[in-house]
């Protein structure tokens, strides 16, 4: 015999208008930063793209507040014994990678040294490490050979590459080669199967980050994911980016140059504002090892011939937003220092060039990043400024994503190598000498592309890294500085701040000098 259960009309009734509801849309971020990296791998580059995208996928150790004050993140509690060689750090329960698999500290040791093998202050960490290693699945052990100040300060660092914790069978890749899986442990997740590179990179929602309970702040305290989905999206110039975000098509840009500004009136629906209080150090980098540039008398007149009034006026697209600032370890930082910068004099430029019996027959080869508005700026400025010093100038121009893999080409300009190039970096990330890659004078492969070779800057880098105290720091920082510029390791041509832009429906926008995308929420 067959039984019906009888169910109440009003419990049918509820049942069916449920059914006939439509499942609610899943909230989606998509924003389009300034140049979209091919590169994922956020040990392996600098390109700002991956490390932005590094903050939503992976999780750190510490992180830095806008104080520069280190902030356990992924650590639950630490000790530092009485003779400072020993520090224990203990991980906040419950950590999983996006496999989910539990994070360990095996894997967070095999992650600190990959990031050690490619990041400046990483290289400094390792050379006062006499041993490193997981004591227990949550416990890391870290000990030194001598006192060293900035164990924090390096596993907090901000800027590119950061030291992200990556799973230790993909943090075992050396670090000369890109890892193949992007997996993390942080609150979104990477999609690899909706990827298109150089078009879209899409990440989800990690059901299982918890996040820390200390409100957001730069890069430490709370990451809450409070949108489900997240897609950065490759478009090829500023303008076309704006347009869609006024249309409603993106909802967030990384940068907007000045000139543009003016379209975000109150009809657009969306607004500009400067998330960076430091924002931007632009660059001018040569090739130390290739003639002209192998030659300190020739670097030193091109330091002569720099006007950092020319610059100022057009990285930022509206002069408002830069300054000449020449400090090597940014204005209005800690290390600020006017030690050793030269005067602007063409004439003794001149001199100098004509001292050095440079060759103006062969021309230089300038590496020009013609998609990102602030770079190809600075690249138009130098060319003239070449010219009216007599040289020939052979402007190659390319996308970033050529320029950050023909910029590592130590070889002749016949052989595809190149004289000059320029970039920009967050003034966070340059402001000490062991974080500002600039100041790497080990040649290559250690230093970054340039590949300046200096003992006595490393010397003194090295003396900065075991100061007693913040003073003898700052009185270390400015002999660096000013050694920086006799021997013309890089030169800086100005400060400046670009806006990013939003809709108006967003909330949770954070102040940083890295683009931080969680924490954002459509009203």
């Amino acid at each position: 015999m067959t039984h019906f259960r009888s169910w109440p009309l009003a419990a049918l009734t509820a049942s069916a208008l449920l059914a006939a509801l439509p499942v609610q849309a899943q909230s989606t971020l998509k924003v389009a930063p300034e140049t979209l990296s091919r590169v994922l791998d956020p040990h392996f580059t600098t390109s700002f793209t991956t490390r932005d995208l590094g903050y939503l996928i992976y999780d750190t150790l510490f992180a830095v507040d806008d104080k520069f004050e280190p902030k356990p993140q992924m650590v639950e509690r630490y000790t530092i014994s009485p003779d400072k060689l020993t520090y224990t750090f203990v991980l906040r329960p419950g950590l999983k990678w996006h496999d989910g698999q539990p994070v360990t500290a095996a894997d967070c040791v095999a992650s600190i040294q990959r990031w050690g093998s490619r990041d400046s202050m990483g290289q400094t960490l390792a050379k006062f490490t006499a041993s490193l290693e997981a004591a227990d699945a949550n416990t890391i052990r870290l000990v030194l050979k001598e006192p060293y100040g900035l164990v924090l300060d390096s596993l907090a660092k901000i800027g590119a590459p950061v030291p992200f914790m990556m799973p230790e069978r993909i943090a075992k890749t050396p670090g000369s080669e890109q890892v193949k899986e992007i997996v993390g442990s942080g609150p979104y997740r990477f999609r690899a199967d909706l990827h298109e590179p150089g078009v879209k990179i899409v990440l989800d929602k990690f059901a299982d980050y918890k996040p820390r309970s200390e409100p957001p702040n730069w890069a430490s305290g709370g990451k809450v994911a409070k949108m489900d989905r997240v897609e950065m999206l490759g478009m090829p110039d500023a303008q076309t980016q704006v347009s869609a975000l006024t249309r409603g098509e993106v909802d967030y840009l990384e940068r907007v140059p000045a000139d543009l500004l003016p379209l975000f009136d109150a009809k657009s629906g969306a607004k500009a504002e400067v998330v960076s209080q430091y924002g931007f150090q632009a660059i001018m980098r040569m090739n130390h090892l290739q003639p002209p540039f192998d030659n300190l008398k020739v670097r030193q007149a091109i330091a002569r011939a720099v006007d950092r009034s020319m610059y100022a006026a057009v990285v930022a697209g509206d002069p408002k937003f830069a300054t000449d600032c020449a400090a090597v370890f940014g204005c209005g930082m800690p290390y600020e220092s006017k030690a050793g910068i030269p005067s602007f004099d063409m004439a003794a430029a001149k001199a100098m060039l004509k001292e050095a019996n440079v060759d103006f027959s062969k021309p230089l080869v300038m590496l020009h990043v013609a998609n990102a508005p602030g770079i190809a700026a600075l690249g138009n400025v130098t060319r003239q400024v070449l010219v009216d010093l007599g040289f020939k100038v052979d402007m190659v121009s390319m996308d970033f994503q050529t320029f950050a893999t023909r910029r590592l080409n130590t070889g002749p300009v016949d052989k595809g190598g190149w004289n000059l190039a320029h970039t920009t970096n967050s003034v966070p990330d340059q402001g000490n000498p062991l974080s500002n890659p600039f100041l790497v004078a080990s040649g290559p492969p250690a230093a970054a592309w340039g590949w300046p070779k200096d003992e006595k800057t490393d010397e003194l880098r090295l003396k900065f890294a075991t100061a007693a105290d913040e003073s003898a720091r700052k009185a270390i920082a400015t002999e660096i500085q000013a050694r920086a510029y006799e021997q013309v390791l890089y030169l800086p041509l100005a400060q400046f701040t670009t806006p990013s832009a939003w809709r108006n429906n967003l909330e949770g926008v954070l102040k940083s000098p890295v683009m931080l995308l969680y924490n954002i929420e459509k009203k």
